[in-house]
């Protein structure tokens, strides 16, 4: 069997109602020895062992790794259950990428409360702020989704600003965000934000 035969049928095994997409497995175009041995060790319901790799994986931002620490911190698998932690790992998958984390983190949002769901949202955006003011590009537009679309009330304004930065960039996605961004915003508050969005781009790249 498969390395994509196996963690299919461990998955639906353990997560009853949770379904991976093809992303969550490492093909032959991909391969990981460290995914691999924690797939392994899942089979063998070391749950613990296969939660460490996991977890080096994801620190390394790798989304399926991310999306699979979600899983088992929400289920309770390897550690106890910790609905923050499962919001914080579906959500940096989702913004790396991962097509089937956002649906886990929307999940996961059903389960917490209001003020859980901002402590995080904050969080990711200290992490994400410290790495976009230091040029790392891609961190601009997961601010702008993380502005959008993770905090209970969006901050369209922060979100405008960054969604402005990563299409200055030239990352591609940003554009879309930024028209929907900006018809949330009356003009004089975009034409503030516009300044802004300068004044930080000039601040990082001078």
């Amino acid at each position: 069997m498969n390395i994509r035969s196996i963690l299919w049928c461990i998955i639906l095994s353990f997560f009853a109602t949770a379904l991976l997409s093809e992303e969550n497995i490492i093909t032959e175009n991909n391969p990981d020895e460290s995914f691999r041995a924690a797939v392994k060790f899942i089979e063998k319901k070391n749950y613990a062992e296969a939660i460490n790799i996991f977890s080096e994986l994801a620190e390394a931002q790798i989304p399926e790794a991310q999306y699979n620490l979600s899983l088992m911190t929400y289920n309770g698998l390897g550690v106890p259950k910790n609905f923050k932690d499962a919001l914080v790992w579906s959500w940096k998958a989702y913004l790396n990428g991962h097509n089937a984390a956002k649906g886990q983190a929307e999940k996961v949002i059903t389960t917490i409360t209001p003020e859980l769901q901002d402590a995080v949202a904050n969080q990711i955006i200290d992490e994400l702020l410290v790495e976009a003011n230091a040029g790392v590009k891609n961190s601009t537009l997961k601010l702008g989704q993380t502005y959008m679309s993770l905090l209970v009330q969006p901050n369209f304004g922060a979100a405008y600003v960054w969604l402005s930065i990563a299409q200055a960039y030239g990352i591609e996605d940003a554009s879309p965000l930024l028209n929907e961004v900006g018809d949330q915003l009356p003009i004089e508050e975009v034409l503030v934000q516009q300044d802004e969005a300068m004044k930080i781009f000039r601040q990082i790249n001078q």
